[in-house]
C-alpha cells in the first residue's frame, strides 16, 4: 500500500495537489504546522481550507506548532510544541484529527520519543525506506519526494512496495507549475503522473491512520531478535547520517531481500548510521556482511561512537583474518568485547574508509547488533 503525506501546510497544496488527488480518489495524510494556520501566515492554508480537506476524508495530522528542530527545546516549549498543536487541531477541526505525528526536519532523540508517545498514536520520520506490518509505529519509514526527485524513482519505490508487499509512504512540501526554486518545491505536472501511475498498478492507496490499523501496532523493537541497523532499509530508530557517495536501495549486490547498501570507501568518507541511543550491555556483537564489489582489498573501518566520544572500532579485514574478497558476501562478526565496548551508550555506527585513498564501490548487507 501506498499513502501520500504532504508536510507544513503550504497553500498550494489545497490550489495544486488537492484538485489532482480528489479527481484520482486518493486520501492523503496532511502534517499541518497548526501556528501557521492559527495565526494566518502568508502561504499556508486557512482553517476553512483544512477543515474541508478533513471534510473530504484526508487526514488532518500534526508537525507541532512552530516547525522548530524539537531536539533543541527545554522540556517546556517541546511539551508546548507537541501538546498544543494536537489540542489545536482535535478542537478546531475535529476530534479524530493530530491524532498522528511527524517531527520537523526528521530531527528527533530519546528525550522528544518520550514525550511525544503519550501525545501521539504514531511518528512518521524521513529515514527512507519502506513499513512492513511488525514495523515499530513510532518510527514510520517515508520517502522524501524533494524537487531533484525524478517521477522515474517514485515508480521504482512503488514497484519495490508492490513487489515485496510492503507499505509505502511517499512525503511532499509544496508544488509549483513552474520550474521548482526550492529543494521543498516540486512540479505539480510530475506529481499527477506519480498519481496516475499509483492509480495504474492498482496498488491500495491509505491515509497514515488507515495504513496503521493494518500493522501489528508494535511500538519497541523486540530487543531478542537483534537491532537492525540496515535490512533492506534503515533500521527502526536509525538514521542515515553518511557523508559518502552511497545508495541505500542498491539491488544489484544484494546478499538477502531486495536491496543492499553501495558504498564508495574513499578519502576517510563514511556510512554514518545515527540512533538516539543504545545500550552497548544488552549486545554481544556487531554482524554485517560485505562483499568487495569488482576489487576486494578495500580497506574499512567499523567505528562505535557516543556522540565525539569513541567507543571502539576495528578494521573489517582484522575481523576477518584476510582481505575482503571480491566477487563474493562474507560475514563479518565483531564481539563488542574486542572493541572494549561492553557497557554505556552508543549513538553513531560508521563504516569508513581506513586508507585514505580512492577504493572500489564495498557492499554492505544485512547489518545488525546481536543481542546478549
Amino acid at each position: 500500500m501506498v499513502s501520500i503525506t504532504l508536510d507544513d501546510g503550504w497553500s498550494t497544496q489545497y490550489t495544486a495537489a488537492r484538485p489532482a488527488l480528489n479527481s484520482r480518489g486518493i486520501p492523503a495524510t496532511y502534517y499541518l504546522v497548526t501556528d501557521a494556520i492559527a495565526q494566518g501566515w502568508g502561504g499556508y492554508l486557512s482553517l476553512a481550507q483544512v477543515r474541508t480537506l478533513h471534510t473530504e476524508g484526508n487526514e488532518i495530522a500534526s508537525h507541532t506548532r512552530t516547525h522548530p528542530d524539537l531536539t533543541t527545546l527545554t522540556p517546556a516549549q517541546l511539551t508546548s510544541e507537541l501538546h498544543d498543536s494536537r489540542v489545536y487541531l482535535s478542537t478546531n477541526v475535529g476530534p479524530a484529527c493530530g491524532k498522528d505525528f511527524a517531527s520537523p526536519y526528521g530531527a528527533y532523540n530519546a528525550t522528544v520519543m518520550a514525550a511525544l508517545k503519550p501525545e501521539y498514536a504514531s511518528h512518521r520520520t524521513i529515514n527512507a525506506g519502506r513499513n512492513f506490518r511488525d514495523t515499530v509505529i513510532y518510527e514510520l519509514r517515508a520517502n522524501d519526494v524533494s524537487s531533484a526527485v525524478t517521477v522515474a524513482t517514485v515508480k521504482g519505490w512503488i514497484n519495490q512496495a508492490i513487489a515485496e508487499k510492503s507499505w509505502l509512504i511517499i512525503l511532499f512540501h509544496e508544488f509549483t507549475s513552474g520550474t521548482p526554486t526550492r529543494d521543498t518545491q516540486y512540479k505539480t505536472s510530475n506529481f499527477t503522473s506519480i498519481l496516475d501511475y499509483v492509480r495504474s498498478t492498482g496498488i491500495r492507496t491509505v491515509t497514515v491512520a488507515q495504513g496503521l490499523a493494518l500493522t501489528d501496532g508494535v511500538t519497541e523493537p523486540p530487543v531478542s531478535v537483534g537491532t537492525v541497523v540496515y535490512d533492506d532499509a534503515m533500521g527502526s530508530g536509525f538514521q542515515d547520517w553518511s557523508w559518502a557517495t552511497h545508495d541505500l536501495d542498491q539491488s544489484v549486490t544484494v546478499h538477502s531481500g531486495a536491496t543492499a547498501i553501495g558504498f564508495e570507501p574513499d578519502f576517510w568518507e563514511a556510512l554514518m548510521f545515527h540512533h538516539a541511543g543504545l545500550d552497548l550491555s544488552l549486545y554481544q556483537s556487531v554482524d554485517l556482511w560485505v562483499h568487495g564489489g569488482t576489487t576486494g582489498g578495500q580497506q574499512v573501518r567499523l567505528a562505535l561512537y557516543n556522540g565525539s566520544t569513541p567507543r571502539g572500532s576495528m578494521n573489517l579485514a582484522t575481523a576477518l583474518g584476510h582481505p575482503i574478497a571480491a566477487g563474493t558476501w562474507q560475514k563479518v562478526s565483531i564481539p563488542l568485547s574486542a572493541l572494549g565496548a561492553t557497557s554505556g551508550t552508543v549513538d553513531d555506527l560508521y563504516v569508513m574508509d581506513d586508507s585514505g585513498a580512492n577504493q572500489g564501490t564495498l557492499y554492505v548487507d544485512d547489518f545488525i547488533l546481536v543481542p546478549r
